[in-house]
């Protein structure tokens, strides 16, 4: 939280930066919406983004790791708790 001191301020001064806090408030909660919420599961596309490889070098580390992965479907996917210990691993 800021703290301001508002002595000497105009009224449009105070009303300025209001204006200011709500707006960057709300343009902070309108990116919070885009994201895409945290999933439990990740596949090895959404996994490769994370760690800014591609999915056969995910795939790779899954193995080297011991780590499982789950077939759904054509998809193979992963724990984000996988995903994480991968990330410490491999750094």
């Amino acid at each position: 939280m800021h703290r301001i001191e508002i002595t000497g301020l105009t009224v449009a001064d105070i009303h300025n930066l209001i204006s200011s806090a709500v707006e960057e408030a709300m343009n902070m909660a309108l990116e919070r919406q885009k994201q895409p919420p945290l999933s439990e599961e990740l596949t090895l596309e959404q996994a490769a983004a994370v760690l800014r490889c591609h999915k056969a070098t995910v795939r790779r580390k899954m193995l080297a790791a011991g780590i499982a992965g789950y077939r759904f479907g054509k998809e193979i996917t992963l724990k984000r708790s996988d995903l994480e210990r991968i990330k410490k691993k491999h750094k």
